[in-house]
């Protein structure tokens, strides 16, 4: 535990100690294709399978590791891939002034001919990111908007990457339309304003570590969503949950969110696990292990 850094709950604090459930976890957001995990990513999904996950969703933010995301799903039976341009990069897909680039269209058109994959499962993570601003303004927008109708195209759900562009995005994504598959909205921090939009449009939020955080206002919208609205997730190898912060998340963590969401909807973290892995499931088309 970092010094400093509190317990959001005594169920939290106690999970490791009363045991994790047995029903199967699935981590819907994670990047293990990152070199924060080049020296030992068998073993980090290795202990992510003993804690009690039995899938992983690798997420693409530009053409590498998109590219590197299928790669290892290739590799792994329990491992699902997307592609996509992160709002960081929209400069790969438009110009500053927000018109496509004949370079951009052929990246979007390699990433499409990439998502025929059969273990790709979504687009994304896509969206606008104003915190940082690493990509103008227009160029997000446009990126944004070329691979919303790229997705729609390919009958694909969108993972959403928003951060303190949540009115602008989602307006935005009214505007070009709402894809038909559906999708989820990472990391999520909105309000309840932005719980409310989801449900209406059938998309999922994805709760990841912040849930876990003493002074996060995320177990307010949690609860005004609903257990079967979620989905559980660690955006490893950043934002790992109490009592793992200041360190490299990992998979395995995801057991820390899971008991704290449990607390929070007063559910059993079987509960949980169940009603998450059959939204996962659901929206992204997959089927669990076993099943025929």
């Amino acid at each position: 535990m970092v010094p400093g850094r509190g317990y959001a709950s005594t169920q939290v604090r106690q999970a490791g100690l009363s045991g994790w459930g047995v029903l199967p976890l699935i981590d819907s957001h994670v990047h293990l294709n990152r070199e924060d995990f080049a020296a030992d990513r068998e073993s980090v999904m290795a202990a992510a399978r003993q804690a009690g996950v039995t899938g992983f969703l690798n997420v693409g933010y530009d053409p590498d590791s998109s590219h590197e995301s299928v790669a290892l799903a290739a590799e792994h039976h329990d491992v699902w891939a997307t592609v996509g341009i992160h709002p960081h990069d929209a400069l790969l897909v438009a110009d500053a002034e927000g018109r496509i680039t004949a370079e951009g269209r052929r990246r979007l058109d390699e990433l499409a001919g990439l998502a025929a994959h059969d273990k790709v499962v979504a687009w994304g993570e896509i969206g606008l990111d104003f915190f940082r601003d690493l990509s103008p303004r227009p160029a997000q927008y446009a990126a944004l908007t070329a691979q919303l109708e790229l997705a729609d195209r390919l009958e694909l759900p969108v993972i959403f990457h928003i951060r303190d562009a949540w009115a602008e995005t989602l307006a935005h994504v009214d505007t070009v339309g709402v894809p038909a598959a559906g999708g989820v909205l990472h990391s999520f921090s909105g309000d309840e304003s932005a719980v409310g939009w989801a449900r209406e449009r059938g998309m999922l939020l994805g709760i990841g570590g912040p849930v876990t955080y003493r002074k996060s206002t995320l177990p307010s919208q949690v609860v005004a969503a609903g257990c079967d609205m979620l989905l559980l997730e660690t955006d490893a190898p950043w934002l790992p949950p109490v009592p793992h912060r200041g360190q490299r998340n990992e998979s395995a963590y995801l057991q820390f969110t899971r008991a704290r969401v449990a607390e929070l909807l007063d559910l059993t973290v079987d509960e949980v696990s169940a009603r998450t892995s059959a939204s996962f499931h659901r929206v992204f088309g997959t089927r669990p292990r076993g099943s025929s």
